[in-house]
């Protein structure tokens, strides 16, 4: 085995993996108004977005035939989870969002270019610099998850928040 790829040597090279709780949600305008920074600071959890290229097959007399690759495809949703504080930030944001998208009343709403905006997922090193960023093009907030309330417990008020998204690249 050729000694550039011995196990010792594939760890030597990765002197620092990239950690799980170092990002940034950034979405620089949010539509119907809010705190970008409120958004940023209370997001709570996410993940980087998945992509995937299909594969056309062709088949070809009795053999197993050929694959070819297909189109680009995401899921098309993004999910975040937001900690809420008593000062209901993250709620009044997307909640201003929503009625862009439709409003409660009058069950109308705004035309894509004025309900989209291109959301940032920014990874960081470990000595605060970007490590990669993600842009999320023709964002916006599909939907968001009921939130439980109890006496019986003591947890912190959470939205989780499922974007939808046209596609991603990497900035």
């Amino acid at each position: 085995m050729p000694d550039n790829l011995s196990v010792n040597n594939l760890k030597a090279n990765l002197t620092n993996p990239q950690r799980v709780y170092m990002w940034n949600v950034i979405v620089p305008n949010p539509v119907g108004g809010g705190d970008s920074d409120v958004l940023t600071l209370r997001a709570q959890s996410t993940e980087i977005p998945g992509r995937s290229v299909g594969q056309i097959p062709v088949p070809y007399k009795q053999s197993a035939g050929l694959r070819f690759h297909g189109k680009l495809t995401y899921s098309h949703t993004w999910d975040v989870t937001f900690v809420e504080g008593e000062d209901r930030r993250v709620f009044d944001t997307i909640y201003a969002w929503n009625q862009n998208i439709v409003h409660d009343v009058a069950n109308v709403g705004a035309g894509d270019i004025a309900i989209k905006a291109d959301v940032i997922l920014q990874l960081i090193t470990t000595k605060g610099e970007e490590s990669m960023q993600i842009k999320l093009i023709g964002a916006f907030p599909m939907a968001v998850g009921d939130v439980a309330l109890s006496y019986e417990s003591e947890a912190i008020v959470n939205y989780a928040v499922t974007w939808s998204f046209d596609s991603w690249v990497r900035v």
